[in-house]
């Protein structure tokens, strides 16, 4: 079945590279984050950090989030209501809402009839797109490219035995590559092993990146809380591992509790997470809260069985390791964005 995918993968790329389907850049200018590997890079944390960035280094541009929504149950074009339902959007597209009240987030299969409807809007003058690589048919004016450190694509397999879903050299046609989950900052030969790993060009920026919690929030009250001696985990997300490691250098993790990416919460998971804070099945002291992730909050603040539980949120934050090669970065984006933007004016 692995065979079969490549070969599927090889041939589509081979029609849009040789002309026979055609690509054309958006409706507005785009800055495309995206990866080779189903889940696990940290786009949407990557994505907030960039936005956040990208905001604070002038009002000049008025930014908008494009997304697939991936898990809705909706289909086409619509714009994120920050207080909707993931069912209508995608946790993903709701966390970044909630983080940024003043950036609309949309949501659209379609990236470039999305972009065209968000410039009819009116809203925005360029566009993040979350996951948006692999839509050939949109041509981007910068491209972004992250890379686990920790699951490598050049080690891995295509779907379904491996985690691969697009081809391994993809990642030489991006503008820029993020090595990300790096525990500390790479040295120069470490970077130079990577490209050479990667078969980048000379002119594509290499930026590495690792996470750090940026502290805990009560669901209820979304005020900032104490870390408790002991907790419960739940995630739903495509590395759990390392959210568990976070918890772990905070507090004693009792229990974690680990479902699917994208996992849909039920009632009689959060009666499980209830009976666990109540010591069954659960060994030693007995934990004080429930600890989840900003992306399974989305899916478990709808249930009306949430607001008994004593739930908090941990945050992660992006830390960049060479603030050089991010400078490097935000030029090529702001030049890139700008020249779109020229060529749509024309």
């Amino acid at each position: 079945m692995a065979v079969l995918f490549k070969i599927g993968i090889q041939c589509r790329h081979f029609a849009f590279d040789r002309g026979l389907l055609k690509t054309k850049a958006g409706a507005l200018p785009t800055v495309v984050l995206g990866n080779v590997t189903v889940g696990g890079t940290g786009k949407t944390p990557h994505l907030k950090e960039l936005l956040q960035l990208l905001m604070d280094q002038g009002k000049e541009t008025r930014w908008a989030v494009l997304s697939r929504g991936y898990g809705r149950k909706s289909k086409g074009f619509l714009r994120v209501d920050r207080e909707g339902d993931p069912a209508d959007f995608g946790d993903e597209p709701l966390e970044v809402s909630r983080r940024f009240p003043g950036i609309p987030v949309f949501v659209c299969e379609d990236r470039l009839h999305g972009l065209e409807k968000i410039s009819k809007t009116g809203l925005a003058d360029a566009v993040i797109l979350d996951d948006g690589l692999q839509h050939r048919k949109l041509s981007p004016s910068v491209s972004i490219m992250l890379v686990d450190t920790t699951q490598p694509v050049d080690r891995d397999h295509f779907l379904p035995r491996g985690r691969l879903r697009d081809l391994p050299s993809r990642v030489a046609t991006a503008d820029a590559v993020i090595l990300t989950r790096c525990p500390a900052a790479l040295t120069r030969g470490d970077l130079r092993l990577w490209r050479h790993r990667l078969a980048l060009r000379p002119d594509q920026h290499l930026l590495h990146t690792g996470s750090r919690p940026e502290g805990l929030r009560a669901m209820a009250t979304k005020r900032y809380a104490a870390w408790p001696l002991s907790c419960i985990a739940v995630s739903g997300i495509a590395n759990p591992g390392q959210f568990e490691e976070h918890l772990s250098k905070n507090c004693r993790v009792a229990r974690h509790f680990s479902y699917a990416d994208h996992y849909a919460f039920e009632p009689t998971d959060l009666a499980e997470w209830k009976a666990a804070l109540n010591g069954i099945q659960a060994k030693g002291p007995l934990p004080e809260a429930i600890i989840t992730t900003e992306k399974d909050a989305a899916r478990i603040r709808p249930l009306a069985e949430a607001a008994d539980l004593p739930i908090l949120i941990l945050g992660l934050q992006i830390r960049w390791w060479d603030e050089d090669a991010l400078a490097d970065l935000f030029k090529t984006l702001k030049s890139g964005v700008a020249a779109s933007a020229s060529d749509q004016d024309i």
